[in-house]
């Protein structure tokens, strides 16, 4: 699972640096961080943030506490509310997406990619909740 990890991790940064404002990384993360609640994640978007500083040309280190501080705010609510629901990986996924591309300025048709990211999130959950049946060996 860990290689599926880094190599959805791989393509999301690619298209994140290259096509789209929509934070991919993010929501990756969200979905597998969901999922499996494993704490290898965080070095995960430490480096997925680090790498995706330096393609975009920002301030080194900005999506990394970024992408550390929200999947800490998941693993922390984890006790109070059941992460591996759609009902939460939507609303996380909105109100996260919604503060990564206020704080990283991209202010045009905020609420639009908002939305449109927690779709996305949705539609990664679901498909990494499938494949999470057949693939995962827990670590």
């Amino acid at each position: 699972m860990k290689l599926l990890a880094v190599l959805l991790l791989s393509v999301a940064l690619i298209l994140q640096a290259s096509l789209t404002t929509i934070p991919l990384i993010f929501l990756c993360l969200l979905a597998f961080m969901a999922l499996l609640r494993a704490n290898w994640l965080f070095v995960l978007a430490f480096i997925f943030g680090i790498l995706l500083d330096l393609v975009t040309f920002r301030a080194l280190g900005a999506s990394s506490i970024f992408l550390i501080v929200i999947l800490f705010l998941v693993l922390l609510y984890q006790s109070k509310f059941e992460i591996a629901t759609n009902a939460f990986i939507i609303v996380l996924s909105f109100l996260g997406s919604f503060g990564y591309l206020f704080l990283f300025g991209y202010h045009q048709d905020l609420l639009l990619q908002a939305i449109l990211s927690s779709i996305i999130g949705l539609l990664m959950f679901k498909l990494l909740q499938r494949s999470n049946k057949s693939l995962i060996i827990k670590d």
